[in-house]
């Protein structure tokens, strides 16, 4: 028999988790192409997830580094640059959905990083606390060595953890599919060209 609390939460998790799967239209042509999987965590859950994408990485890394794509990669109701230094910007986040979730809305600061060794971007975001005890995601975008920079690999690495107690089960699953469901997104954004690319990169 569930315990009331879990009963009262049920609902609340569920919803919360549809925050990253919402629907994503893909072109027939377009294969299901991402892997995810849950990793190990000492609290909350952890999720990684790639896929390889036929355009260069340095354009996919603007995409990821701009707070407007967020709207479409999440997605978000609306996303609000409160400062901005560099490739560091402090960005306000929002998120409407139906009863019991409502209005979510948190801080959280996104950096851009490139690895002069391989190549490499990296986009980093990490949550104030508040609505999530504790939110880091980790993009990283690697061109492929064969493909004369044409083609690139992207791993999204998100741990989780909620500021109110939820059921580890339903959480794994329901961010395992979420964080599938934003690179699924990406891949249909980049594929549409459908975004907007930082300047910042």
């Amino acid at each position: 028999m569930m315990p009331p609390c879990a009963r009262t939460l049920l609902p609340f998790v569920l919803g919360l988790w549809t925050l990253g799967a919402a629907p994503v239209p893909l072109s027939a042509k377009e294969p299901s192409s991402v892997v995810a999987r849950s990793l190990p965590a000492t609290a909350g859950v952890r999720t990684f997830a790639e896929t390889v994408l036929d355009a260069p990485a340095a354009k996919v890394a603007a995409v990821l580094a701009e707070p407007a794509n967020f709207v479409p990669l999440f997605p978000a109701h609306s996303v609000e640059v409160l400062s901005s230094h560099g490739d560091r910007r402090v960005v306000s986040v929002e998120m409407r959905k139906p009863w019991p979730i409502g209005s979510v809305k948190w801080v959280e600061e996104v950096v851009s990083l490139e690895d002069p060794q391989d190549h490499a971007f990296v986009v980093e975001r990490t949550a104030q606390p508040g609505y999530f005890r504790r939110l880091v995601s980790r993009w990283r975008v690697e061109p492929l060595a064969d493909s004369d920079h044409e083609r690139c690999r992207v791993t999204y690495d998100v741990s989780l953890e909620l500021a109110r107690w939820a059921p580890d089960w339903i959480l794994r699953r329901n961010h395992l599919g979420g964080v599938k469901d934003t690179m699924k997104r990406l891949r249909s954004l980049i594929l549409a060209g459908q975004v907007t690319e930082s300047a910042h990169q």
